[in-house]
């Protein structure tokens, strides 16, 4: 009577290498969309655009266009990660994964209220897309995350961007790191993603500043953090208007 080839195994080894593989992968996808979507954001590229298509169809589009190709982007990094290899890390459960729930919660809060800050439909580029549809100018949008815009540029810093100059970049970290269920997949991207996070706010900086002059440089000055959150009383008053900005001396941040 013959007997049947005891099935082997594999080494775990070979798994590791499989979801640490599977890793680097996701690290390459997600440095690729932070690429594309620098380059993009980058007034350079805005300005070659606007050449090419006019002023008006860049100021109409542009933003709907930018924060399409950013959805889509980021689909392509989720098909990546869901299909690399991986395995899990950790998996915090009961009480403390209600809290780490929470954390997520608290910083998925903070966003919607930076986004308000913001305004959802100039964030979304909507006001410029529709203006573009009739016969009339125009709007901008705006050029990166900054206190509340008026009729002649930034207002105040209030809400979350009286606790950082750059809240919707901050917001990800708590809501990406406090997954109670952490996998080798999630690790990286999420390594990955707060790298980005904090390099583009560098050059999100420089675009403002750009952008709008002195008065963003008040607002670096005004005592609210480059990007770890901490408050500050008097970031809540009226940025200086052009003339005052204009007063503001000493180094840039």
């Amino acid at each position: 009577m013959s007997r049947r080839p005891a099935e082997r195994t594999p080494p775990r080894s070979h798994g590791s290498r499989s979801a640490w593989g599977g890793a680097a992968g996701i690290v390459a996808a997600t440095a690729a969309f932070a690429a594309v979507h620098s380059l993009l954001a980058s007034r350079r590229v805005k300005r070659a655009v606007g050449e090419r298509i006019g002023e008006r169809n860049r100021a109409g589009l542009y933003r709907v266009l930018y924060n399409g190709t950013a959805v889509a982007g980021a689909g392509l990094v989720a098909v990546v990660a869901v299909r690399a290899p991986g395995r899990t890390l950790y998996h915090v459960r009961g009480p403390a994964a209600g809290a780490l729930r929470v954390g997520q919660l608290a910083g998925t809060l903070f966003a919607l209220a930076a986004v308000r800050q913001v305004g959802v439909t100039r964030f979304l580029g909507l006001p410029s897309a529709l203006a573009w549809l009739g016969d009339g100018p125009v709007p901008e949008t705006p050029e990166g995350q900054g206190p509340a815009l008026d009729a002649v540029g930034l207002s105040r810093a209030a809400g979350p961007f009286a606790w950082s100059r750059h809240p919707l970049n901050l917001a990800p970290l708590p809501i990406l790191w406090l997954n109670p269920r952490m996998t080798t997949n999630l690790a990286a991207f999420n390594a990955a993603a707060t790298l980005y996070l904090v390099v583009g706010s560098k050059h999100e900086e420089a675009r403002l500043r750009e952008a709008y002059g002195e008065r963003y440089v008040a607002y670096q000055r005004s005592g609210v953090p480059f990007y770890l959150p901490a408050p500050r009383a008097g970031a809540t008053r009226p940025l200086p208007g052009p003339d005052d900005a204009a007063a503001v001396e000493g180094e840039i941040e």
